[in-house]
């Protein structure tokens, strides 16, 4: 217990005395792993008539890198490739651009607001999504940041649906400044 709350001491030490700010001109370049659940009720009828319930979870794994330039002070674009792959074996491949309006709270953290759309393949056949994610960056040291998200907003093709996932979907990535 003494040596977690001396590493937690330490990261805060280390994440406080970061002096780093996204200017404009900076290439950021990184990815992240997202994990995401779909938890649904089930219920089925069994042999003898009964309705039964259970829950359904579905797991999705997915890794995302990609590149942005900060056109300004705020505004970034760039792109980006996906793989996620889902329960039954469903892999969906993408590529696409995006876009991004930095916020700042302190030289520490601040908040990316991303939009992305993506093309790719889903169990062969053609797709597209666009989608809004909102994300923590958290300044580790002078080009190193931690990326974070808990939610997203979007659309899927493949799906034929909205969506929006409020931490249902989470992410963690690292980004280098050049």
């Amino acid at each position: 217990m003494k040596r977690l709350i001396m590493l937690a001491i330490g990261l805060l030490v280390i994440v406080s005395a970061a002096n780093a700010q996204l200017r404009k001109g900076d290439l950021i370049v990184g990815g992240s792993v997202g994990l995401t659940l779909d938890i649904r009720e089930s219920e089925s009828v069994n042999f003898w008539g009964v309705s039964t319930g259970g829950t359904n979870v579905d797991v999705t794994f997915s890794i995302n890198p990609g590149v942005s330039y900060m056109l300004t002070d705020n505004w970034c674009i760039g792109g980006g490739l996906g793989l996620s792959v889902s329960p039954g074996g469903t892999s969906v491949f993408t590529i696409g651009p995006s876009g991004g309006y930095y916020v700042p709270f302190n030289k520490t953290i601040g908040m990316m607001n991303s939009v992305s759309m993506g093309f790719g393949v889903v169990e062969s056949a053609f797709a597209f999504s666009f989608g809004y994610t909102p994300g923590l960056l958290i300044s580790l040291s002078d080009k190193m940041y931690l990326s974070t998200s808990l939610g997203s907003l979007g659309y899927n093709s493949g799906r034929k649906a909205f969506s929006i996932s409020l931490l249902g979907g989470a992410s963690l990535g690292f980004n280098y400044v050049f």
